[in-house]
């Protein structure tokens, strides 16, 4: 037990420690500022080059391991990285292949053993078994086939129009990259309710099975990333290219006719590592948030920051009447679209509990979902 708890406690606190020590954390108007930027990071990049965006991060840590080309082409965005080679093969063998595989196989066998008891509502004298692979393999693939089909699909719909419509609407790619994306979160809610309902709304075993596909998406991913990608261009040219859909003009020479299969399982990789980061951050957005309904929170949380009297904080920034307009304007638009984040993620919870309530008021669950019974 005590380990548990030294666990949990240390898992919150690795969590909610940056955010606590941001002294107007709860300010309101603050926080749904802060929710702006971090939408806007999200989606920065797809169009034009920016310093500072998610898929920045997240090509930056791929290249850790398969490293840059050294094939210059003098675009503006190859200043912002440096000369970095490809992983040892022995970082690639044990800890981006080996390791994440074994750490699958771990949370796999732990999901299968939960599942090798009978169903819900029979016996071991059924002979009905629920398959836990079956059921891991569903919930593992198809997220991945899901935005395979999405990727295919608008990578010919930004290929036919893409470079027609490039003159008249500049961010073609970054409405492209924020359908793919969207589908991609819905894609992955959708499973993951889907899997819910066939554990019977058990939230033990639901949260075990999650646990599992983590582990084996993310082996999967580190194979693919260690074996199959080949190293990195300096800039972004090839990310731009997938969601406008103009490939020539590029500078990419011969590497335009294999980079679209490269960079179509590249962005496969990217929407599960963006669901995941874009849930992720709700869930830790939603907690956050709740303390923003206690009244002075705000002036509450700084006097226990820095053990000052509330006439020796830190005076607010004063703004211009524009820049108040401007703020105002975003908080009211910002605070509309993360209540409706609140809500479908409401949703999402009570209504397979209040489903739950109403179906399982017998105890009886072996009529409700025959296939489960053995999927």
């Amino acid at each position: 037990m005590p380990h548990l708890i030294y666990f949990w406690v240390s898992l919150v606190a690795l969590c909610v420690a940056p955010f606590l020590f941001n002294p107007h954390q709860f300010a309101f108007s603050d926080f749904i500022i802060d929710y702006r930027e971090f939408l806007r990071w999200m989606g920065r990049g797809n169009s034009r080059s920016h310093a500072n965006s998610w898929i920045g991060y997240c090509r930056l840590s791929r290249t850790r391991i398969t490293g840059y080309k050294k094939k210059r082409l003098g675009h503006p965005s190859e200043k912002l990285v440096a000369d970095l080679p490809r992983a040892s093969l022995r970082t690639i063998i044990f800890h981006e292949i080996l390791a994440p595989i074994m750490l699958a196989v771990i949370f796999a066998v732990a999901y299968a053993y939960v599942k090798s008891f009978p169903a819900p509502g029979l016996t071991f004298e059924d002979d009905q078994f629920q398959g836990g692979i079956s059921r891991l393999a569903i919930i593992v693939l198809v997220p991945i086939a899901w935005n395979a089909v999405v990727l295919l699909t608008l990578f010919f719909v930004s290929l036919f129009f893409g470079p027609s419509l490039h003159n008249c609407c500049a961010k073609f790619g970054s409405v492209i990259a924020g359908v793919a994306h969207a589908l991609a979160v819905a894609g992955l809610i959708a499973t993951l309710e889907f899997f819910w309902y066939i554990e019977y709304w058990n939230t033990a075993n639901t949260v075990l099975g999650i646990i599992a596909m983590i582990a084996i998406q993310r082996a999967i991913f580190k194979v693919l990333t260690s074996v199959v990608i080949s190293r990195e261009f300096k800039h972004d040219e090839t990310n731009r290219a997938w969601w406008t859909g103009r490939w020539y003009g590029r500078g990419l020479g011969g590497h335009a006719f294999s980079q679209p299969l490269r960079e179509f399982i590249v962005k496969i990789i990217e929407m599960s590592m963006f669901t995941a980061d874009f849930i992720t951050a709700h869930l830790l957005m939603f907690a956050l948030s709740i303390p923003l309904v206690v009244p002075f929170i705000d002036m509450i949380h700084s006097i226990s920051l820095f053990w000052l009297r509330p006439s020796k904080q830190i005076h607010a920034p004063i703004y211009s009447l524009r820049q108040r307009a401007q703020r105002r304007s975003i908080v009211l638009r910002y605070s509309m679209v993360f209540l409706f984040a609140w809500i479908v993620f409401l949703a999402l919870i009570l209504v397979p509990v209040i489903v739950q309530a109403t179906a399982y008021s017998n105890g009886d669950k072996k009529d409700l979902c025959h296939f489960c019974r053995t999927l």
